[in-house]
């Protein structure tokens, strides 16, 4: 049952749901694979108090509601699964704290962004023109970490169309999208020295690897982190969804607030997002304020 349940996901999903599940067996203080089975055993009332206790410790531990409510997500989630293939006949149904969406949306800025490429043009080959390659597709067509750590070469990269095959969040196909210049040849760069073996495009650049042995593709953690050393470098605080947001932002200001072609540029669902980043980028509400408290 949780093969199936795995296989329903697509890969960010489901590395979110594996750590949120990981995290529940803890507090169970049990494995994953028997806290699944333990909580899917239990009847209503008991799936119900144990989610709730759960969900207490979640809060006294001070994590964000963000945080809180995906993990909560992931249980229920895992307990819908469990009642189509008739494992159990609940639904697990409890309020659940609601996130407060994009608190701030603007991110470091273009002028933030600029100085954690020249930080990183200071590196050595070939850290340096990975680490590029990877800042200007954070920032430069908006991918999520996860985005670009699931990119493939060269399956998922077309340098001619100047353009990658990106699995966006909650798609399940995925979906081209071309790169402006400055990216393409920071991705070009880094190409010429990762060479032409087949596997994930950006990848761990470990020291002594024997011959012959593959090396680890980057995982999302990594990723944060090197953004966020950089960001420390140059004294500033910085974070892969902040260049998002900052690249986001930066197309309304370019476009005088199209939400159109920012919604395409980040590749979102819905442009009722955006009210977000505009809000944010405008400061609509301060300028009213100041309309009747000069």
């Amino acid at each position: 049952m949780i093969d199936a349940w795995r296989s329903s996901k697509n890969g960010s999903t489901l590395r979110s749901y594996a750590g949120d599940l990981a995290d529940f067996a803890t507090w169970l203080g049990l494995g994953p694979e028997e806290a699944v089975a333990r909580f899917l055993a239990m009847d209503s009332g008991s799936a119900h108090q144990a989610a709730l206790g759960y969900l207490e410790h979640l809060q006294e531990r001070g994590l964000a509601p963000a945080t809180c409510c995906r993990r909560i997500a992931a249980l229920k989630s895992l307990a819908k699964a469990a009642r189509i293939i008739g494992m159990v006949t609940w639904v697990l149904e409890l309020p659940t704290p609601k996130p407060v969406p994009f608190k701030d949306t603007r991110g470091p800025g273009r002028d933030g962004f600029l100085r954690l490429v020249h930080e990183a043009e200071q590196q050595r080959e070939p850290l340096r023109s990975r680490n590029l390659a990877l800042l200007w597709l954070l920032y430069g067509r908006a991918l999520r970490r996860s985005e670009a750590v699931g990119l493939r070469y060269p399956d998922d990269v077309d340098l001619d169309k100047g353009r990658l095959n990106v699995l966006g969040k909650h798609r399940q196909e995925r979906e081209w999208a071309t790169i402006p210049p400055a990216t393409l040849r920071a991705i070009r760069a880094w190409i010429a020295l990762r060479g032409q073996e087949p596997g994930p495009l950006f990848f761990r650049l470990d020291k002594g690897r024997p011959r012959g042995v593959p090396p680890l593709p980057l995982t999302d953690e990594a990723v944060e982190d090197l953004v966020s050393r950089l960001g420390d470098q140059t004294g500033q605080r910085a974070r892969p969804h902040g260049l998002r947001h900052a690249a986001i932002t930066d197309v309304l200001d370019v476009t005088r607030g199209d939400y159109r072609k920012a919604q395409r540029f980040g590749r979102l669902r819905s442009a009722n997002v955006l009210r977000y980043y505009d809000d944010n980028r405008e400061d609509a509400g301060g300028d009213a304020a100041k309309l009747i408290a000069p």
